[in-house]
């Protein structure tokens, strides 16, 4: 009995030790214009962010090849909320896919960064296509 209680609370153990999270969609923010807020988090495998679409006209949306191997990828659509739960360890970016010359983007470590290194790599090239807020990318990743 006792293996079979083990073997219960161990399949649920995600259920019960994941945590919610919010990010909010902003016209102007705590960061400047165009945020997600808060645009840097840390979090567990398990967790779930919910993106709030709080300002008008914004989405969320995962950047393939700034994301771990196997990770899921997700795209929110215009002006609604998403909910995303993480289930692979590594650093996710993200962005508004309409403000992305504005460099709306967010950063998300789930438990390990195994794959900084590679996203950095990847920053550089989409740096290439910001208009404003150039080094807002390379702030949100030293912040890992």
């Amino acid at each position: 009995m006792k293996i079979y209680n083990f073997l219960i609370l161990f399949l649920f153990s995600n259920f019960y030790f994941s945590a919610d999270y919010e990010v909010r969609m902003l016209n102007s923010g705590p960061g400047g214009i165009m945020v997600f807020d808060p645009p840097v988090m840390k979090i567990k495998k398990g967790d779930t962010i919910h993106f709030k679409s709080v300002d008008m006209a914004h989405n969320s949306e995962s950047i393939s090849n700034m994301m771990p191997k196997g990770g899921d990828t997700w795209m929110g659509a215009m002006s609604e909320d998403i909910s995303v739960t993480f289930n692979t360890e590594g650093v996710y970016v993200y962005r508004c896919t309409p403000h992305i010359m504005m460099a709306m983007v967010g950063v998300i470590q789930v438990g390990n960064s195994n794959n900084l290194e590679q996203v950095k790599a990847q920053a550089s090239q989409l740096k290439n296509s910001f208009v404003t807020n150039k080094d807002r990318l390379d702030k949100y990743l030293s912040e890992l």
